[in-house]
């Protein structure tokens, strides 16, 4: 009985020690899973708030979807990766002006995603070709998880 308290002991502490990674929480090391549908507001500090609905694709870290705006003539792509409980990519932005030209532009975004919200920002905004329209700049993309 003794020899086999000491080897579980031996066992206990040889399993545990040396080993200086923590337990992960979700957010350091594992990827979150950011796939599905999403529902939210985009916002820029030059144009009004406006409702969002995108579609994700996941694979490992690497995510691809689609967007589009319910209140205004705005729709792209996303596409970037997710590290941890972070995002970072690329939010393709197209929209229609009054006068019907077609404005396109890239806005880099990052920010933390769960698996029930996510919040992006860009500080910069969209970056594009010549629009009679001002693209979005200080863009903040709130969404919920559907």
């Amino acid at each position: 009985m003794r020899l086999a308290l000491i080897i579980c002991l031996v066992v206990s502490v040889t399993a545990c020690g040396d080993n200086s990674t923590a337990p992960s929480t979700g957010a350091a090391g594992t990827t979150m899973n950011i796939a599905g549908t999403w529902i939210g507001t985009i916002a820029s500090t030059n144009n009004p708030t406006a409702q969002v609905g995108m579609t994700l694709t996941q694979s490992g870290a690497d995510v691809t979807g689609t967007w589009e705006s319910t209140s205004v003539s705005w729709t792209g792509q996303i596409s970037g990766s997710v590290n941890g409980a972070s995002f970072n990519g690329k939010f393709k932005f197209s929209g229609t002006a009054v006068d019907g030209t077609v404005c396109t532009g890239t806005a880099n975004v990052a920010g933390p995603v769960s698996r029930s919200t996510m919040t992006w920002t860009s500080s910069s905004g969209v970056v594009g070709g010549s629009c009679p329209a001002s693209l979005p700049v200080g863009l903040k993309i709130d969404v919920q998880h559907q």
